[in-house]
């Protein structure tokens, strides 16, 4: 519950800000869309334990004995892409505001790497394999079940963020990049949130409990 509540109160914070530019009753409604994809999951089988333990190091990873045999990455992405408009609100003034906004949040490059003295079929590469499948299945459960959350969140922020006016039509350009920028800084602390999220789940599998069941499977 409290980290959904995080979450309620990011968009609240948002929904309740009064905007204070002159465009400030112009509505905003743009067009939406929150995309995403998983990414294409490869297997990789050219590295030994010692490249895969100082890969895992890289990416703050401890695995036990055991799992220094495997290894499982991925990597969040984040993008966001702003078509805006320039209203005229009164003589010499346009107001900049967005009509359409892509945003991007998914999975890139999910890996799984095994290592290559791991016999295939074997007791020992099939619990490697399933424990590094684990991995990227909570990957990919956990960015499913904030996606939701995150589009609302998003969806809110954009709607409720002030749009910024200008003097000349010629400063359109800069004025959608500076949009896109605030939009970025207030939409990357719920980015973040569920890149901790992510992290926070895949520890429940690495613990020392699991390590040691998953030890003795093959004895």
């Amino acid at each position: 519950m409290k980290k959904l509540f995080f979450v309620l109160t990011f968009i609240n914070f948002f929904a309740n800000q009064v905007l204070a530019l002159d465009c400030e009753n112009l509505i905003i409604a743009p067009t939406i869309n929150v995309m995403s994809s998983f990414g294409n999951l490869q297997y990789n089988s050219s590295r030994n334990i010692n490249d895969i333990t100082s890969m895992a190091k890289e990416y703050n990873l401890v695995e036990s004995d055991l799992f220094a045999s495997g290894l499982a990455t991925a990597t969040v992405n984040f993008d966001i892409s702003v078509v805006a408009a320039a209203t005229p609100i009164t003589i010499g003034k346009f107001c900049v505001i967005p009509s359409k906004v892509d945003i991007f949040l998914g999975l890139s490059k999910p890996v799984i790497y095994l290592a290559d003295n791991l016999e295939k079929d074997s007791c020992r590469y099939n619990i490697v394999l399933r424990h590094e499948q684990t991995h990227q299945q909570i990957n990919k459960t956990t960015l499913e079940y904030y996606l939701p959350i995150f589009s609302a969140s998003a969806s809110k922020i954009i709607q409720n963020t002030s749009p910024i006016t200008i003097d000349d039509t010629k400063q359109l350009e800069q004025a959608t990049k500076d949009l896109t920028e605030k939009y970025n800084q207030k939409i990357m602390p719920l980015v973040d949130f569920i890149k901790k999220e992510i992290a926070g789940e895949q520890k429940k599998l690495d613990n020392p409990a699991n390590y040691k069941y998953e030890n003795v499977l093959c004895k």
